[in-house]
């Protein structure tokens, strides 16, 4: 069958970005797009940003998918992850639940990005020396803002605070545990499994860091992973 949607995606950035159209079943190919082409891409395909910034100018985020079957343009996770269910419904479902199942999503999306703050002090620096060079220049310029500093490397926690700064996430990550709760494969575990993966990949396999993690909760956050494997792989 041949490939009707199109995945644009920043090379370095969240590895699980793939998921839902890889649980579908769905065949994609991948167009890498660098952080300083982002806004001329959307310009391109002559759709506006769905987010905004805290000043009200327009965010220009990745991933996004072009769907040259039905002409539909999406960004935005969770709204590409609704686009899918609707419009190829005879594939695995990514909200078990139905329609009736998107606001709670909605609120779990929230509740879940409230939980990370503590995490982008790693990751964010982190995936600043992953990116490619035409991205890092404008990343670390962007990026570093949100922490108040001149440089990611800067904000990156270095000494005993970072051992101080880590167990701050992991007390985030046992509230998460209380009241996430898998059951059938759904859009919350690949958000979840997204930002794990990500943390993973960025920090390291062999970091500190993720070796602790992988062991929080009885394993729980790298067992996920492991229940998402199958997913994981990129089109290209």
């Amino acid at each position: 069958m041949s490939s009707t949607i199109t995945f644009y995606d920043i090379p370095g950035s969240l590895p699980g970005g793939p998921y839902a159209l890889n649980f579908k079943g769905l065949q994609y190919t991948t167009v890498w797009v660098e952080y300083p082409d982002i806004k001329l891409l959307y310009e391109k395909l002559g759709i506006s940003a769905v987010l905004t910034k805290a000043d009200g100018s327009p965010y220009y985020t990745l991933p996004l998918i072009r769907d040259a079957s039905t002409g539909a343009i999406i960004s935005d996770s969770l709204l590409i992850a609704e686009y899918l269910d609707k419009t190829y419904p005879n594939t695995p479902q990514l909200f078990p639940l139905g329609p009736d199942s998107y606001t709670l999503h909605a609120a779990f999306s929230d509740a879940f990005m409230a939980k990370l703050g503590n995490l982008w002090q790693f990751t964010v620096p982190a995936m600043h020396r992953a990116l490619n060079p035409a991205s890092q220049t404008y990343f670390d310029t962007t990026k570093s803002v949100m922490f108040g500093t001149p440089t990611l490397d800067a904000a990156d926690p270095k000494g005993a605070k970072r051992a101080e700064e880590w167990n701050k996430v992991k007390a985030d990550f046992e509230g998460l545990a209380k009241w996430y709760r898998e059951a059938r494969m759904s859009w919350a575990d690949m958000e979840v499994g997204g930002f794990v993966l990500w943390t993973r990949a960025v920090l390291g396999a062999e970091s500190s860091e993720w070796k602790a993690m992988s062991a929080w909760n009885g394993g729980r956050w790298a067992q996920l992973l492991k229940d998402l494997e199958p997913y994981e792989v990129v089109k290209v």
